[in-house]
């Protein structure tokens, strides 16, 4: 089981379409959910990799396969969040927040929100 594997983009958006859907979910479910510009053939082998990587079970009924996260969204933002924390910022929050408001990414919003944030976790 690869669940602590980063996904690759379009398998990623497979698992953002799944997580969407109120699962178990179909292909076909998937199929409407994903760029129109995906065949049914690129979706059923995102979902037969994700299965394979332990992200998704898969359970044939009837004719059909109906598949399920095994791995919830917020389980996923948390690992890739702190991953990529300590990857590109050396694990420093602060060098990412001021990476972001270097660049101009932060908002008087944004930062009114991580402040509101940050006081309700009592920090």
């Amino acid at each position: 089981m690869e669940k602590s594997k980063r996904l690759p983009d379009a398998e990623l958006e497979v698992m953002q379409a799944v997580w969407a859907l109120e699962a178990p979910v179909t292909a076909a479910e998937v199929q409407r959910k994903v760029p129109s510009d995906w065949k049914a053939t690129s979706v059923l082998t995102f979902l037969s990799r994700l299965c394979d990587k332990g992200f998704l079970s898969c359970e044939k009924e009837g004719r059909q396969n109906q598949y399920t996260p095994c791995v919830t969204r917020e389980e996923y933002l948390q690992r890739e969040s702190c991953s990529f924390v300590k990857r590109v910022c050396g694990g420093s929050v602060k060098n990412l927040v001021a990476s972001l408001s270097d660049a101009g990414a932060l908002t008087a919003h944004d930062i009114d929100e991580l402040r509101a944030f940050l006081d309700a976790q009592g920090r």
